[in-house]
């Protein structure tokens, strides 16, 4: 069995771009998708699973970060798929917040390892946010980087051309061997995606998978990082205004109700379910395909939710 983790922080497009493997999927493979989100309830895997003409089973691991409080989750529900699915590969889309070594120290456990034999590793970065996150998260996205054979650069249509090149070599100064990849949407080129899902590490007994995590052990397996954000998350089965969900993403986005990181939901309106995404600082409507039930997520720091949930339930018809 094959597992390729795609990771990045939030919003960067990790869903998007598995959206987009699943347009090209491995011939003859057997694919789970493993969904972790950081917040109460899920919406990626709402996304995944909704994809007309879907090629893989989904799975979701909502209410935490994959590496920190999730951890003995993420072995349980690792194993049971592989029992329950026999799959030949594993696409692991953990939370933006999680920290790639501690996801890698998990995926060395005995229990897990023994189940698969190669792995990757796939980078999103978000290029319209890299240089202002990586100054005010410098060693978080140090630890990312350097884990990473292969970086998708996303996103390039929201920056200058001539920044295309500069934020390839600021990676590569990071990580002089990653293979950067400029795309926008998370489309990459159907034979390049062949290259990523066939370019994996074959895993031997005994040797680590990452051999530079080890200064991550004594951190007591805590992610400080995922620590400082706080979620809200919400499932409705009432009916919502078009207009009225479009002006709360807004106020979202301009921080009426603290620092939003990351939002997103699928919603029942009278005329069609619509997709709403705040990321990168963009608001975002696309339409869906019909749900059980309307679902929100919402991350970010010093968040009001109280005035969350008033406003989303002022937005009811």
């Amino acid at each position: 069995m094959i597992v390729n983790v795609v990771y990045g922080f939030l919003g960067a497009g990790k869903t998007t771009f598995i959206k987009h493997i699943m347009d090209y999927p491995p011939a003859g493979e057997k694919l789970v998708v493993l969904v972790n989100e950081f917040g109460e309830v899920g919406v990626d895997g709402l996304i995944l699973s909704d994809q007309k003409g879907l090629i893989a089973d989904v799975v979701e691991l909502p209410s935490g970060c994959i590496c920190c409080t999730l951890a003995s989750d993420f072995r349980r529900q690792f194993m049971e798929i592989h029992e329950r699915f026999q799959p030949d590969r594993i696409i692991v889309e953990p939370t933006g917040v999680a920290l790639i070594s501690q996801i890698l120290q998990i995926l060395e456990g005995e229990d897990v390892r023994r189940l698969y034999s190669d792995f990757s590793l796939i980078h999103i970065l978000d290029s319209s946010e890299f240089l202002n996150f990586i100054k005010r998260q410098r060693h978080f996205m140090e630890n990312q980087l350097r884990r990473s054979r292969l970086v998708i650069l996303n996103k390039i249509d929201r920056i200058k051309p001539h920044m295309v090149e500069l934020l390839r070599q600021s990676v590569n100064e990071i990580n002089p061997d990653a293979e950067v990849y400029p795309t926008s949407f998370g489309r990459v080129d159907a034979g390049i995606v062949k290259r990523m899902l066939g370019m994996v590490e074959r895993v031997t007994e005994g040797a680590p998978l990452d051999e530079e995590h080890e200064e991550e052990h004594d951190h007591d397996h805590r992610n400080d990082f995922a620590a400082q954000f706080s979620s809200f998350g919400k499932k409705y089965e009432a009916t919502f205004d078009r207009q009225c969900l479009q002006s709360f993403f807004e106020k979202l986005k301009n921080r009426n109700f603290g620092e939003v990181v990351r939002a997103k939901g699928v919603f029942r309106t009278p005329d069609e379910w619509i997709k709403l995404e705040l990321a990168s600082g963009e608001v975002r409507l696309d339409p869906v395909p019909a749900a059980a039930e309307s679902v929100v997520s919402i991350i970010g720091i010093g968040m009001n939710t109280n005035e969350m949930e008033h406003g989303l339930i002022g937005c009811q018809t």
